[in-house]
């Protein structure tokens, strides 16, 4: 079967040929992908910026945000059936386990030496077929099917806003600034209207874009810079430090920063303010799986056209492009493989 593959000994991204995989064996499920999205870890993946492949092997299979259907259940599998549509988890626990990974938090793994589908030590879904375990899949309801490849994404956006409420002393988060208008920071936004918080969006789409109109229609405000910005909660979204270095004076007192995407980098940070004004600043990673089951919750709840006004469908010959090329004026990119 044909797979998109990074390999790591000629530094290319490719289509190869790989074997399909066996039967699952106990506590283990065939599934068969639907689509993948892409996101950026893609793109910094095909640069080489990090990744390895699986123990012994000079490729790796991309593909991490996946919707796929059962095929088939190995013995003791109970928790889903042929027929049924399921988002696989990225992350898989460090061995042996550490106490967070023992706990069933893998997002919050305290060696290191964790797994992630399509990203370190383990091969993704840009294939037709996969095998993995039933624990570490999420169920989909089949009304959910047309937006439920954006459960992964949207795991990452409910464990970050989780963090941000928890971490806001007074809990009383009425301003919500979200920094970047790609499928991470729209999602948020959502998310942060769901709850009934002002939301405004700093990013760089000229006013009259149709990303900037589809801000809008989310309700939310829009700005090009952080003038006159002040929130209670700020989510930075598109990977800057510049960014987010610029986010932490807009905080209001008791303000939370959480930080999704910043690559190292340098920048003044405004210590005395952070310290009178009770401020904090954190850094939020993957999702554990009650993110997961909230991400297709809180999915249900959301304006169906909206979600679906986010995802762009194409081809899976056509995922070595796009991740090549990037996404244009798409919000996500999503490849069918059935």
């Amino acid at each position: 079967m044909l797979a998109l593959v990074l390999d790591f000994q000629y530094r290319r991204l490719d289509y190869l040929d790989v074997p399909e995989p066996t039967e699952p064996v106990p506590g283990e499920v065939l599934l068969e992908i639907i689509e993948v999205g892409v996101c950026g870890t893609d793109r910094d993946l095909a640069k080489f910026r990090f990744g390895q492949p699986p123990a012994g092997q000079n490729h790796l299979i991309l593909g991490h945000e996946a919707l796929a259907r059962v095929k088939s259940v190995g013995p003791l599998v109970n928790t889903c059936k042929a027929g049924d549509l399921v988002v696989p988890r990225v992350r898989h626990s460090c061995r042996p386990s550490c106490s967070s990974c023992s706990a069933g938090r893998s997002d919050l793994c305290l060696t290191n030496n964790y797994q992630e589908r399509g990203i370190t030590g383990l091969d993704g879904f840009f294939r037709p077929l996969a095998v993995d375990e039933a624990a570490n899949l999420q169920a989909i309801p089949s009304e959910l099917a047309d937006v439920a490849v954006l459960v992964e994404p949207m795991s990452v956006v409910e464990k970050a806003y989780e963090l941000a409420l928890r971490l806001h002393v007074s809990g009383e988060v009425r301003r919500v600034a979200v920094i970047g208008a790609g499928t991470i920071g729209l999602l948020t936004a959502m998310l942060a209207r769901l709850k009934g918080h002002d939301v405004t969006i700093v990013s760089r789409e000229a006013a009259d874009s149709p990303r900037a109109q589809l801000i809008q229609e989310l309700g939310c405000s829009y700005q090009v810079n952080f003038s006159d910005l002040s929130a209670d909660v700020i989510i930075e979204a598109v990977g800057s430090n510049a960014a987010a270095c610029s986010a932490i004076s807009c905080l209001a007192p008791l303000g939370v920063l959480v930080v999704l995407g910043a690559p190292d980098g340098s920048g003044e940070i405004p210590f005395l303010r952070m310290i009178v004004g009770n401020q904090v600043v954190a850094g939020s990673v993957n999702a554990a799986p009650h993110h997961f089951a909230l991400a297709v919750k809180d999915l249900s709840a959301l304006d169906r056209n909206l979600l679906n006004r986010l995802i762009e469908r194409r081809s899976f010959a056509e995922a070595k492009e796009t991740i090549i090329s990037g996404s244009g004026e798409s919000i996500k990119l999503v490849h069918r493989l059935d």
